[in-house]
């Protein structure tokens, strides 16, 4: 499998990726305000392992075939438009039944998961049209720190009236009313004196605009699968 090496230097990087993503999952998990996650490094992530694919489509092609030829890794929504795109792009595959076997075994009709539609499709966008948008989903619980005021949990609600703290008054005349359900911001405005506000949420998301798929969920599928897909094949190609 002359590309071999290629595709394994590639997937290396797509895992140092996923440790920085990760991260910043663990940040934005800290700090409602961050709305995206490192977009050009979900870019490249997304390239690279679309790369991974289309070399390996190069190397089947010329496991059995010595002309050359412009073609792409072949997949589809379903079964038709598979079949369609390996005899656009890999004709004559069928004949080598291991091979397209492999090929065929990530494809959505046969592993049940449309990840990869999801990877091309994305990376196709990212690359031609722009940095992809992305929407942020926190999990429905948190935990809300008002110094050492008070903390609440989930969406709880604490009304401060005629109070003091260190000396500064909180709700004196008009009661001081804070919820898990404000943003920190409002917290901080409601509270009217000087401590720190921090949220933790159980979990976050950053889904791609028009897509179910979070941003890490995906590129860790995708890196998972194409390098079982890739040994799978070196062991059919060696």
């Amino acid at each position: 499998m002359e590309r071999y090496e290629d595709i394994v230097e590639l997937l290396k990087e797509v895992e140092s990726n996923l440790s920085r993503l990760r991260d910043g999952y663990e940040n934005a998990r800290k700090d409602e305000n961050i709305k995206s996650i490192l977009r050009p490094l979900v870019k490249t992530s997304l390239e690279h392992l679309r790369s991974a694919l289309e070399y390996s489509a190069q190397d089947i092609w010329a496991s059995y075939n010595t002309k050359s030829k412009k073609l792409y890794f072949p997949y589809g929504k379903n079964e038709a438009l598979f079949k369609a795109n390996v005899k656009r792009n890999l004709p004559k595959l069928h004949e080598h039944r291991k091979l397209h076997d492999i090929v065929e075994s990530i494809q959505p009709h046969n592993c049940g998961d449309d990840w990869l539609v999801e990877l091309c499709d994305q990376t196709n966008f990212n690359k031609h049209n722009s940095l992809g948008k992305q929407t942020r989903k926190n999990s429905t619980n948190s935990t809300t720190d008002v110094g050492q005021l008070a903390r609440i949990s989930g969406g709880g609600t604490i009304t401060f009236t005629d109070c003091n703290y260190n000396g500064m008054p909180i709700g004196q005349g008009t009661p001081a009313v804070i919820s898990g359900k404000m943003s920190t911001d409002e917290i901080r405005r409601n509270i009217g004196i000087p401590v720190p506000v921090t949220r933790e949420f159980d979990w976050v998301e950053f889904r791609f605009e028009n897509s179910t798929s979070d941003t890490l969920a995906l590129i860790e599928k995708a890196h998972g699968e194409i390098a079982m897909y890739i040994e799978n094949l070196k062991g059919e190609l060696s």
